[in-house]
């Protein structure tokens, strides 16, 4: 069984259900025609692991590792949809705010929206040139979000999108720090100025700290760490073969604890291997190796064992007892490979899995599940799962005692609690 090709034909199927007619507005481009079909040969080449072999998918390679330029508009009625949200039952113990990229694979714009009602209460609009949000991340008082950002030139199909995609990866990336006050009704986008030019096709997912004094980067062959009141940093290599990362990077690759001092991150293997490996990374310690970082759990890329999952977030929990895991186990039974799906959670001191949520069984690959959020204890998660129509993803709150379905949450995999 491949199951490398079995995960980029899930994932690339989890793309295609994510892009909805609702889902992506039109995406006006000054001076540029409307992209059609998949991009030039430069995409449909095999990726190098470190360039996440995933980037295949309907062009997102250009697209979800790149960044822009952007400003926000906000709807006039965020204080009304502030005080409706406040009146809604949050699930226990869940932010009642979360940020989400609209517009997949172009993210032409970002909400804020109410947990319990899904109501969106601030629209965050792109600036003039146009461009798209890549990633986001939420700090632990949910008022307190990082978004990044990039310009975006679209890319024809054939050898005439090469020159496009070449800029999309090269264009420097832009980060936004985004403050939202319920109370007042008030929203405040703010650009960073964090680092000269980072080019965005080196840029692989980021994390804010818990207290948003932080950000973490991954880039790819490294992890910066920006202290971002004096724009201070810190630098871990991992100079051996393969990437840090997700196998698809567009949810989280990077998660903290709650003290801001320990950061959970994936490594996976070179170009002909494909495991992943789930580490901790102590970012007080003296040094500048991630080799140096503390292994929690490795996980073979293959059939009939427990592997990570096709969308792959991994969190730590904020008391940095365990990290979060959605896994899956596929068993080939004659032509057809019966799928295990689950989140599993890790003991950080052994290794060893202490608890089981969220259990699903299916006949063949196809339909997967994702870790959103976790709160202190991994007690209580925010989940997307297939547990909708045909395997749909739904996304809700996930106990001992049961599912909660989130009203009116979208499709995706950016978002930010």
């Amino acid at each position: 069984m491949n199951t490398v090709e079995d995960r980029l034909r899930t994932a690339l199927r989890e793309t295609a259900g994510e892009v909805t007619p609702q889902s992506v507005p039109p995406l006006r481009l000054h001076g540029a025609r409307r992209r059609r079909g998949m991009a030039g040969p430069a995409a449909r080449r095999r990726w190098s692991a470190w360039l996440a072999p995933l980037a295949a998918a309907a062009s997102v390679t250009a697209v979800v590792a790149a960044s822009l330029a952007v400003s926000s508009a906000f709807h006039g009625s965020y204080r009304a949809g502030g005080a409706a949200a406040r009146r809604a039952a949050v699930p226990a113990g869940v932010p009642p705010y979360y940020v989400q990229l609209i517009g997949l694979p172009f993210a032409a714009h970002a909400v804020v929206r109410a947990s319990a009602t899904g109501a969106v209460v601030a629209t965050i609009k792109p600036l003039i040139p146009h461009g798209i949000f890549t990633f986001v991340s939420a700090a632990a008082d949910d008022h307190t979000f990082v978004l990044s950002a990039q310009r975006f030139w679209a890319i024809a199909p054939g050898n005439r999108g090469m020159a496009a995609e070449k800029r999309d990866n090269t264009t420097p990336a832009q980060f936004f720090l985004l403050r939202i006050d319920p109370a007042t009704g008030n929203a405040r986008l703010t650009r960073l100025h964090l680092l000269g030019r980072l080019q965005t096709g080196r840029l692989a997912g980021l994390a804010l700290s818990p207290d948003a004094s932080k950000l973490a980067l991954d880039l790819r062959q490294s992890i910066q760490v920006i202290t971002l009141a004096t724009g201070a940093r810190r630098e871990w290599a991992w100079p051996g073969g393969g990437w840090v990362g997700n196998f698809k990077p567009s949810g989280q690759v990077l998660s903290w604890t709650a003290d801001g001092r320990t950061l959970e991150f994936q490594q996976w293997g070179g170009k002909h291997d494909s495991t992943a490996h789930i580490r901790l990374l102590d970012t007080t310690a003296p040094g500048s190796d991630l080799r140096s970082s503390r292994l929690i759990a490795t996980f073979q890329n293959t059939g009939g064992v427990l592997t990570l999952g096709v969308a792959g977030n991994t969190l730590v929990t904020p008391d940095g007892t365990k990290v979060v895991v959605p896994t899956m186990v596929q068993t080939r039974r004659g032509k057809t490979y019966p799928t295990r799906l689950e989140i599993s959670e890790f003991s950080t001191r052994t290794g060893a899995i202490v608890h089981t949520l969220d259990r699903f069984h299916f006949p063949q690959p196809g339909p997967y599940q994702n870790v959103l959020w976790t709160d202190a204890t991994g007690s209580t998660l925010i989940v997307s799962d297939p547990r909708g129509k045909a395997g749909a993803s739904v996304i809700g709150v996930v106990t001992e005692r049961g599912f909660t379905r989130l009203p009116g949450a979208p499709q995706g995999n950016q978002i930010a609690w």
